[in-house]
């Protein structure tokens, strides 16, 4: 079993203290089968690799991208390059994230795009169809996990066959003054409420029993896997309410509309083909208006939610209001906001500033303007669903949410009273009726709020709008000294009975917020009379030859006319310094290569790139910056690795990657029985705090068929490091196995070529105690070496369960980590059922030492990465590896039964079903908070710790945004000396060590005494024991029983911790 270690993002490096929040993105621990086969097993700082049948001599590669991990084998490069392939299919993070794990699915959702006339091309084993998408000339499947390989095989073998295969992702909802703000009860005094409207909420259904909403649903209708339209989550009922709800205390923006209910996300998500059915649906059931409060990742091509977007709307005629996403940052706007067609809505607050979490343009890839709109989206309180379980407390039936998700229903609610109004109008004209009344914030530019916020005071009494609603003119290639002038037309409309004269103004910033330079927008004419019923053209003209600044240009045309102001957004985007760089590929044969992998990722602009032609040369275009290029050759049985840590763009260049600029790589062992296992080069490429991690792992050892070659001038010593391991199967002690372990360490740049003729005196022993699995479990164990920021990897093997091993260890200045998993069978798609990881550490050359690993008493154990609870803003994270072993090193256990519970001053402000993790928005005053949690561990996983629970209790209050602030917890494990069954004899007096261990950086109180209780019958009673030192005395009870164990202490500063496991260790007989 290959073992992958912690991959780090691009954006922060995992140390002891990270900053910034993406650390708790995702647990992200579980087994993955990909697409391919390949079955990939992670843990919180490791990971392994178990390759499909028949796929053992490819070599896998992994890096990390915005805090997701992804493992690529070397077979997909080719179909990444040309975009017949889904990155996302790879995403092993958000593999685990959307529940297609192997714990939770036995296959992989997709969405098939044949290519024409290629329809049937589906008909391959173990792919089955599940439905038809001809909107968007796509199917939705399943291919079976137990036969993805021979299902990616035969893909593989018929790429013409297909346009695209995409994950069937799943998009994630974008989470009592607003609605006066937007003007809607001057609609209302005018008489529009919504009457004869409807409008499809397509989400997490809605509680059409709410008081605010009976009588409000038309029609509902479940496209998702849950058994019914019951809003588990809260959140479609909350959009639902903010649209039409009929209550007094809080009415929707347009409360005599009717809902349409289609649900399409369940508690975790919404599948992308859920998404696509119910948008087909709702256009169908003659929705005028469609709310979709969800979203995922842009790309610069057009993917299936875009295009139904874009078919229906002009098929049917429908709006799509669509929220933009809550991703905060510049060209961040999601999809199928990102769709032209939709009506793309951005955050603000009750000031009309733009919400810091709201998705901003320009969009990616043609730099067009989006969002298009903004609407009031921080704390707004709506309806609340009677099984829902999200957002704040307002009193009773009510909730306050925030997120352009909430910003979404008020614009949705609008377009339901300008279609009241103009019943005859397009989904498109009602959304140039919003975006051309919209009223801006004069501080942001259109990429920050498209026309700006929502204003039904002025839409209901203006009769001019724009065509198309904003101006894109590109993305204008570097340098721009000769540039050509961009022009494009916009045509004014008046729907009114009279004519208007416009007199038309720019209003531009540029990337600095600064006002853009004169001339680099023009508009011509600058007056223009658009006759009653008719329409008038001007010509919008960017020349990107002026100005001196690049980035985004965006503002709005200005057009007034007495009290009339018609808004329609601009936009153009100057290309930063950018330059052609072709890579040329060569084999050992000498001959340009078709068999190559790179992976180049950029520092400056966060850019991932997977380069291939089959012709062995690729022209990119890439921003002037610093990148980290690996690149894998191979020339049939040959294997060259060229790694470029130094690859800097500041010119128009040509990189030669020659495969015979590397030489081989040679390590042997003292042992001539000795079998290799698996050898791997991993590679560390660090800039400042940021930092990338990939490797090549190699089964069977280098044996001759691996070179290695650094490309390029070296680094600084702390910038790169290359890490060259390998792995040998050794010659048995006894009835003991043996394995060694050999790591060489190189910094600044790789090596080219390595030979390494270890001798007996190079090796450390090591000697490692496994405990008892459960019957019938699959068990592992490995020790891997780790490179400098403790990412690595490993080989770990299959070992009895108790055991015991010895590992043999050779390498200066390497540190190794220990790693166990047990898995429910020896089934290459079981679940885990036990993952442990130890800490790093070092071993010297000639000593002996010895270890345990997967021994009671199991419970919560520090983490050397991260934290176990921290805040961000007004965001608190929980992370806590809840079943650590004996020996102190964290882990995660399968559970039957989880529950994560934060309160503050007493109120519970949300919960979770998993371990001792969530992430809870809470308010930013200071408070005091308490922390529950709780797990029981799957019938047969162990028969030892089957239930653990923790409670701390802490004050908070906001914190920076750019780093995360840990909190205070203190954790007590217990560490009695027990046999290798975790049990002790029973009727004696046992001492049990007290280790306490605090989160690392808070603002802790000094620990004082700790309380300890026994308990013998499964937490029923309780009982004192007495402590002494640093050890609890226990005096056990009878034989074939077992004692539950509880920790309370509290801290100088009043915070406090209890900590108890259930059956902690057996008692057995004398």
């Amino acid at each position: 079993m290959l073992a992958l270690g912690l991959v780090v993002g691009a954006t922060q490096v995992a140390t002891a203290a990270p900053s910034g929040s993406r650390h708790f993105d995702t647990r992200d621990v579980g087994s993955v089968t990909l697409i391919t086969g390949d079955r990939v097993v992670t843990g919180e700082g490791t990971g392994s690799i178990v390759p499909g049948p028949g796929r053992e001599e490819l070599v896998f590669s992994t890096y990390t991208a915005d805090g997701h991990r992804y493992v690529l084998p070397s077979d997909v490069g080719p179909l990444l390059a040309s975009g017949k392939l889904d990155r996302r299919l790879f995403d092993v993070t958000g593999l685990i994230e959307s529940r297609y794990d192997d714990s939770h699915r036995d296959s992989l959702p997709l969405l098939v795009t044949p290519a024409p006339g290629r329809s049937a091309a589906a008909a391959v084993t173990g792919m089955t169809r599940t439905a038809d998408l001809p909107v968007v000339g796509s199917f939705a499947a399943t291919t079976a996990k137990a036969t993805a390989t021979t299902t990616w095989q035969a893909l593989a073998a018929a790429p013409d066959d297909y346009r695209k295969i995409r994950l069937d992702g799943l998009r994630q909802p974008s989470l009592d003054r607003s609605v006066p703000q937007i003007g809607a009860p001057v609609a209302w005094q005018a008489g529009y409420t919504g009457t004869g409207v409807k409008v499809a909420v397509l989400d997490t259904g809605v509680d059409a029993a709410h008081p605010d909403l009976v009588g409000q649903e038309l029609v509902e209708r479940n496209f998702t896997e849950d058994p019914d339209n019951t809003d588990l989550v809260g959140h479609g009922t909350h959009v639902a309410s903010t649209i039409a709800s009929k209550g007094t205390k809080y009415r929707g923006v347009a409360p005599d509309a009717k809902i349409l209910d289609g649900k399409v996300c369940v508690t975790y998500g919404c599948a992308e083909s859920w998404i696509l059915n119910g948008m087909v649906w709702a256009a169908e059931q003659d929705a005028d208006v469609v709310n979709l409060s969800l979203g995922g990742g842009d790309s610069p091509d057009i993917d299936p939610l875009e295009e139904a977007v874009n078919t229906l709307s002009a098929q049917y005629g429908t709006l799509f209001v669509i929220a933009a996403g809550n991703s905060g940052a510049a060209e961040t706007v999601g999809s199928p906001g990102s769709a032209d067609a939709a009506l793309t809505v951005g955050a603000v607050d009750r000031d009309d500033d733009i919400a810091p979490f709201s998705s901003r343009g320009p969009r990616t890839g043609d730099g067009a303007v989006k969002p298009d709109i903004t609407a009031p989206g921080v704390d707004i309180v709506a309806a609340k669903s009677s099984t829902g379980s999200i957002g704040t407390p307002a009193g009773d039936g009510y909730v306050s949410m925030s997120g352009t998700s909430m910003a979404t229903p008020h614009v949705a609610g609008s377009a339901a009273l300008i279609k009241q109004q103009h019943p005859d109008w397009t989904g498109a004209q009602v959304k140039a009726a919003l975006v051309a009344s919209a009223k801006p914030n004069p501080a942001l530019t259109a990429y920050d709020q498209g026309a700006g916020r929502v204003d039904l005071t002025r839409a209901i009494g203006q009769t001019v709008t724009t065509d198309p609603v904003s101006v894109g003119l590109g993305l204008q290639q570097w340098p721009h000294d000769d540039d050509v002038a961009v022009t494009e037309e916009a045509t004014y409309r008046n729907s009114g009975t009279e004519s208007v004269t416009l007199d038309l103004a720019l209003d531009v910033k540029g990337p600095d917020g600064k006002p853009a330079p004169a001339g680099l927008f023009t508009v011509d004419p600058t007056i223009v009379t658009v006759p009653a019923g008719g329409a008038a053209k001007v010509s919008v003209t960017g020349d990107t030859r002026i100005g001196t600044l690049d980035g985004g240009y965006s503002g709005s045309i200005v057009a007034t006319s007495g009290t009339t102001v018609v808004r329609t957004p601009v936009g153009v985007v100057r290309e930063v310094e950018s330059y052609q760089v072709t890579l040329n590929y060569t084999g050992q044969d000498g001959a340009p290569s078709s068999t190559y992998s790179t992976l180049l990722i950029g520092f400056d602009n966060g850019g991932v790139y997977f380069p291939y032609d089959e012709d062995g040369s690729v022209e990119l275009r890439l921003p002037k910056g610093n990148y980290y290029a690996s690149t894998t050759i191979r020339t049939g049985e040959l294997s060259a690795v060229l790694p470029y840590p130094g690859f800097t763009v500041t010119r128009e260049a040509t990189v030669e990657l020659d495969a015979r600029l590397a030489k081989p790589i040679s390590v042997s062992v003292p042992d001539q029985g000795a079998t290799a296992d698996f050898a791997e080069i991993g590679e560390v490429r660090m800039q400042g705090k940021s930092g990338l991690v990939g490797f090549t792992g190699f089964l069977g050892g280098f044996d001759g068929r691996v070179s290695i070659g650094n490309i390029g001038p070296a680094v600084g010593a702390d910038e790169f490091s290359s890490l060259i391991s390998t792995h040998w199967t050794g010659t048995p002690m006894g009835t003991t196995p043996v394995n060694h372990r050999t790591g060489k360490l190189f910094s600044g740049k790789a090596p080219t070529g390595y030979t390494a003729a270890l001798a007996k005196r190079d090796f450390a022993e090591v000697k490692t105690r496994i405990g008892p699995s459960a019957e019938g479990r699959d068990t592992w164990f490995g020790l891997g070496a780790v490179d400098p920021i403790g990412g690595g990897g490993g080989w770990l093997k299959q070992t009895a369960a108790p055991g015991e091993v010895i590992d043999n260890l050779a390498g200066d200045g390497v540190r190794w980590r220990s790693s166990y998993r047990a898995y429910q069978s020896p089934d290459p798609a079981a679940p885990f059922d036990t993952l442990l990881n130890g800490d790093p550490r070092s071993y010297q050359a000639g000593k002996r030492y010895s270890g345990t690993i997967n021994t009671a008493v199991f419970g919560p154990a520090q983490q050397t990465n991260g934290y176990h609870l921290a805040r961000a803003e007004d965001t608190i994270y929980v992370n806590v590896a809840l079943f650590g072993d004996g020996a102190g090193n964290p882990g995660y256990s399968a559970f039957d039964s989880a529950r994560t519970t934060l309160f503050r001053e007493g109120t519970k402000v949300g919960e979770t079903d998993s371990d001792a993790y969530g992430q809870f928005p809470v308010p930013a005053a200071a408070g005091s908070y308490r922390l529950e949690t709780e797990a029981t561990r799957a019938k047969g996983v162990s028969d030892v710790s089957t239930k653990v629970s923790g409670a701390w209790t802490f004050r908070s209050a906001h914190a920076g945004a750019e780093a995360l602030e840990p909190l205070p917890l203190t954790l007590v494990r217990f560490q009695p000396k027990l046999d290798a069954a975790n049990s002790t004899p029973a009727g004696r007096l046992l001492r049990v060590p007290l280790v306490v261990q605090q989160n690392p950086g808070a603002d802790n109180g000094r620990v004082g005494r700790v309380s300890v209780d026994v308990s013998f019958d499964d937490g029923k009673t309780w009982r004192h024991a007495p402590v002494v030192g640093d050890s609890a005395l226990v005096f056990n009870g009878p034989a074939g029983g077992f004692a539950s164990l509880r920790a309370k202490t509290t801290d100088s500063k009043g915070n406090t911790a209890e900590n108890t496991v259930i059956r902690a260790y057996k008692i057995a007989g004398r």
